[in-house]
Parts: C-alpha cells; structure tokens; sequence
C-alpha cells in the first residue's frame, strides 16, 4: 500500500474494497472508511488514479462536489444529530463525545457547527433563564 493512500472501489463482481491508512488514528481511520464506504452508497464514479511504473509517484482527480457529499454523508452516520445532542445534554466535551464515538474532535466540532446543537442548547437554556 502507498502510504496516505485511502480509495474505496467496486470490483467487477460487485464486492466493494477499501483501502486505508493504518497508520492514522482509530477516529481518523473511521472517517476515512466511511467516506469512502458513503463514495459507494452513493454510487459516486471512482477518482482517476495514475500511478508511475514503480509506484514511486501517484496523481488522482476528484469531483470536489462528490467529496464534499461522502464527507457529509460520513459525518452524519458516524456521529448522528440525536446523539450529538444526547452528548451536549449531557455537558460532555468535545474530547470525551469524541472519544466515546471513536471519531476525532475535528469531527465532533463540524457536527456541532452544522447541526445546530450547540444554538439549540443556549435557546433553550435562555428560555428557562427568562421564563
């Protein structure tokens, strides 16, 4: 394997096959497989790889749209809106939701940005500052 190297592909009798980093951590490698398992949900054409004839030098194109998708798609399995939340009702820290869903905190800081937990949680608590 090429280090840094992360492809998902479907072989010509319908098996799905990813190859990963070992080397990265355990929440990094979580995001990176199901990302490239959402490429196949999502029946995203493959990148274009070309490979030198010793292998020294890769090059790939992708479709930054298609990326974006498997990032969003990804994310959203690994770390769900409700638990999210269940986690914040809880005051765990980003470490700790990080940890306990085995995704990084980078992760776990997009989600609470795009979910809207975190503006949930404040309106709710100056309702009940004001009530």
């Amino acid at each position: 394997m090429i280090p840094g190297v992360v492809s998902g592909q479907r072989l010509p009798d319908g098996r799905a096959v990813v190859i990963y980093n070992p080397g990265h951590s355990a929440g990094r490698r979580a995001s990176d497989i199901m990302h490239e398992l959402a490429h196949l949900i999502l029946s995203h054409q493959p990148a274009t790889v070309v490979m030198s004839h010793d292998g020294s030098f890769v090059m790939r194109s992708y479709d930054q749209i298609q990326e974006d998708e498997a990032n969003w798609l990804a994310w959203c399995i690994l770390l769900p809106r409700e638990a999210l939340l269940r986690c914040r009702k809880l005051n765990l820290s980003v470490a700790e939701i990080a940890q306990a869903h085995d995704v990084t905190e980078t992760l776990v800081n997009f989600r609470l940005r795009m979910t809207g937990v975190e503006s949930q949680l404040r309106a709710g608590s100056a309702r009940r500052r004001f009530s």
